[in-house]
């Protein structure tokens, strides 16, 4: 198993491509943020989507996606977008949001989802948010062997989406233990470009300190 680092599509105030393509040579996924599905988010994506997979193409960059939080006819809406489309994503990251069991009982092979700080609903596939771990509703340790994502962050201060620090990935440590290494995707979920280059730093020496182990 490969693992993976990656980020979000919002290192700065862009598009989806201005910002996965200032990251492309660092990382080896990006995470697209589609938190709502309407026409103009549609055609930001239909205008880009060519130059999102010539980034693939060019520097091997992969995709995950985080499908819209808002409402369940969006999450299929963007679904069947992305679906079809040649991008080649890695992981769709979904909320627990009304009506995600229908969803998922269609569509939960290649779906990870959430915890929330104020909700968790488990599935065969999990996305770990570490604050929402910290400041919120706790993750029931049994579920961890089902943890295939990561969205890493700093916290401190009652505050997420921090720059990544060495307590935050102590605790980390603590929480998966040994199985920290069958988690394939790493997401650096910070909102700052130079915020992001300092974390990947940290975060590659955290983990190949585990791999030398």
């Amino acid at each position: 198993m490969k693992r993976m680092i990656g980020t979000t599509s919002w290192l700065f105030p862009g598009t989806y491509y201005e910002n996965a393509r200032l990251v492309a040579q660092n990382v080896d996924f990006v995470e697209l943020l589609v938190y709502t599905w309407d026409e103009e988010t549609q055609n930001i994506i239909d205008v880009e989507i060519d130059k999102l997979n010539n980034l693939t193409e060019k520097y091997g960059l992969l995709y995950t996606v985080h499908l819209p939080t808002d409402k369940i006819e969006n999450v299929f809406s963007a679904y069947r977008y992305f679906t079809i489309s040649k991008l080649k994503i890695v992981n769709y990251v979904l909320h627990p949001i009304e009506g995600v069991e229908v969803f998922l009982s269609l569509n939960g092979s290649n779906m990870s989802l959430e915890n929330l700080k104020e909700k968790i609903v488990y599935h065969e596939k999990m996305t770990f948010d570490v604050g929402h771990h910290l400041l919120g509703k706790k993750f029931d340790t049994g579920f961890l062997k089902n943890v295939n994502e990561i969205h890493l962050m700093g916290v401190s201060q009652q505050k997420d989406h921090l720059r990544v620090n060495e307590e935050t990935l102590i605790k980390i440590s603590k929480i998966f233990g040994d199985s920290i290494e069958k988690i394939r995707l790493w997401c650096i979920e910070v909102f700052d470009i130079n915020d992001m280059l300092e974390s990947l730093s940290l975060v590659k020496s955290f983990l190949n300190r585990w791999e030398i182990k």
